[in-house]
């Protein structure tokens, strides 16, 4: 009778298979950057605002009257119709509120913290007649420790982009 040599084994033991794992893991500990959460924060609550602000210029295009977007505080605002009712949010509330660590910064373009838009969507600076228009873009800007996101709104159209 012949001896046959006995088969190697194939693949990797799995003490090598937990070494390889572990040391992977060290890795990505030391070596993968911070996940910049404030940074995502801080976007996310500028398009909220900004959404907040189309849903005042849509309110106003589709009933033909004035409704205002208002920054009420550091941290606070409204959207309130021509009568000043306050408007239920799509959040629920009338009064939105971002995250504790996020405040406004300081408005450009809007002297009274307000912006109205009118049945054409056009944004006004003032509410009472005769309304000034928006001369030039506004800029809303939303800051979290040193991280800085701005909604910004054409003097023109209303239109908002974030930057």
């Amino acid at each position: 009778m012949k001896n046959r040599p006995s088969p190697q084994p194939k693949g990797f033991s799995l003490v090598e298979l937990l070494l390889v794992v572990a040391v992977l893991a060290i890795l990505a500990v030391n070596v993968m950057p911070k996940w910049p959460a404030s940074g995502l924060n801080v976007n996310y609550q500028a398009l909220q605002v900004l959404n907040d602000i189309r849903y005042a210029q849509a309110l106003s295009l589709t009933t033909g009257n004035l409704y205002a977007w208002v920054k009420l505080s550091s941290n606070t605002y409204a959207i309130y119709s021509e009568g000043l009712t306050p408007i239920v949010l799509p959040n629920g509330e009338t009064v939105a509120t971002l995250d504790a660590n996020t405040t406004f910064g300081t408005l450009t373009n809007l002297p009274n913290s307000y912006i109205v838009f009118d049945s054409t969507g056009t944004p006004y600076i003032t509410s009472t007649l005769p309304m000034t228009a928006l001369a030039s873009t506004a800029t809303i800007p939303l800051v979290s420790g040193s991280v800085t996101s701005t909604v910004q709104i054409n003097a023109v159209t209303g239109a908002g982009t974030i930057s």
